[in-house]
């Protein structure tokens, strides 16, 4: 990353990016979440103007359709700050120069992710594009960003994340299941062991749709007292997801909503530490 660190950099000092329309010396940063929003106004501060693609807390970002206006803010912006791996090509894709683009993961096709993972910054699970979990993924980030942005620091963002891992590592073990495989990089310091049935996580994994039986195995493991907490995505909530979550509850088993991006409007450090408290409060 050191040298698209300097190319950017270069770029900033220059004056921003040829393609940006304002003379008024201000940098912008375009992102396509607002949890990488929240990541660079940390690291950038009063250096930058910060705007996500993505506004509203209930879309979901998997299928989101950029405007003409979101894809031209993009290309016109000094720095397009990404998940990568897919989950959000429709804003990396659509750019003209993709040299502006701090990412943690390689910035390819969606559902590819796992034959590529070799150029990622961060240990990628089983192809999994939700990165933003991983406090080693969301300081990567950070940094990059600082190197890219003369003045600007990624210490208190390491700051804030200090302690989320160390937290998560405390938890004791647990058998979970995940109607969407949010939770991989957020639970890997942890003794808690995935139980979600493999054809049910496999097509999640790919945004498909599990099957009849894949669903059945799912419910079956509920009644059958193999799984201890639920991991429930309510981003993307379907009448399949809706019945598990109920097959849950009437066994008594907790069950954890985990977003996309923070469900509540609040912002992204304050949602993750809201989780962690959420995992340790049902361990």
């Amino acid at each position: 990353m050191k040298r698209l660190s300097i190319s950017l950099a270069a770029l900033i000092l220059a004056g921003c990016s040829a393609s940006t329309p304002a003379d008024d010396g201000t940098v912008r940063i375009v992102t396509s979440t607002p949890i990488w929003a929240d990541v660079a106004r940390v690291v950038a501060g009063d250096l930058a103007e910060v705007t996500s693609a993505i506004t509203d807390p209930n879309v979901d970002p998997h299928h989101f359709e950029p405007s003409a206006a979101d894809v031209a803010r993009a290309n016109e912006a000094d720095l397009v700050v990404v998940g990568g791996g897919g989950y959000d090509a429709w804003l990396y894709q659509a750019l003209s120069d993709q040299t502006r683009v701090v990412t943690a993961l390689p910035l390819v096709d969606h559902g590819t992710l796992a034959e590529n993972a070799a150029g990622a910054k961060v240990k990628v699970i089983d192809g999994n594009e939700h990165v933003w979990y991983d406090v080693e993924a969301i300081n990567v980030v950070g940094q990059d960003i600082a190197a890219a942005l003369p003045g600007a620091s990624a210490a208190k963002l390491e700051e804030l994340t200090g302690g989320f891992a160390e937290r998560v590592a405390a938890l004791p073990a647990r058998k979970y299941a995940q109607t969407e495989p949010i939770a991989d990089y957020l639970l890997a310091p942890s003794s808690w062991k995935d139980v979600t049935p493999k054809g049910f996580r496999d097509a999640t994994l790919k945004e498909g749709e599990p099957s009849v039986a894949d669903l059945a195995r799912f419910l079956d493991a509920i009644k059958a007292g193999e799984v201890e907490v639920l991991i429930y995505n309510p981003q993307t909530k379907t009448d399949m997801t809706r019945r598990i979550r109920e097959a849950a509850e009437a066994q008594g088993i907790p069950v954890i909503e985990i977003g996309e991006t923070p469900v509540d409007g609040s912002g992204f450090f304050t949602y993750y530490e809201s989780v962690i408290q959420d995992l340790e409060d049902h361990a």
